[in-house]
């Protein structure tokens, strides 16, 4: 039941129409609601844009997931981006080149309604499909690397 109303929230969100983006962006937040309420992680992996991300990647993005998964939520909120390191997705491992798989747009701000005000921070940008994303990583080629 809970797969079918992401599912429905999905299919709204992707298919709207012209809308404001505050509109698209709640409803990219209820859907993010509903997924962190889900019985597994899937549901949230769905929001998340990882195509050309490694196995080693969504390995270790279902790891913090499963941490964050059902904690209540107290707060979405989206704000601009300032240019910090973790919201542009740029980084190097073990000699690999790593960026987004989207370009990043707005930060996503979850508050969690814990007794230590935990939080976490989001990078989410537009899909070519036009649909908001959780804006994972991706290792990159040579000529991308030099042109970053």
């Amino acid at each position: 039941m809970l797969r079918l109303l992401l599912a429905c929230t999905l299919f709204t969100l992707c298919n709207c129409g012209p809308q404001q983006t505050s509109q698209e962006l709640e409803g990219f937040a209820a859907a993010f609601r509903i997924a962190n309420q889900a019985a597994d992680i899937e549901p949230m992996l769905a929001l998340y844009q990882l195509d050309g991300s490694t196995e080693q990647t969504i390995s270790l993005l279902k790891n913090a997931l499963s941490y964050e998964l059902g904690m209540p939520i107290k707060r979405i909120e989206f704000e601009a981006l300032h240019g910090s390191p973790e919201e542009t997705i740029y980084y190097s491992y073990q000699g690999v080149h790593y960026g987004p798989t989207l370009t990043p747009q707005l930060r996503m701000r979850v508050r969690y309604d814990t007794d230590d005000h935990f939080e976490s921070l989001f990078s989410i940008g537009r899909n070519q499909q036009g649909d908001w994303r959780i804006v994972s990583s991706q290792p990159l080629q040579p000529q991308e690397t030099l042109q970053k």
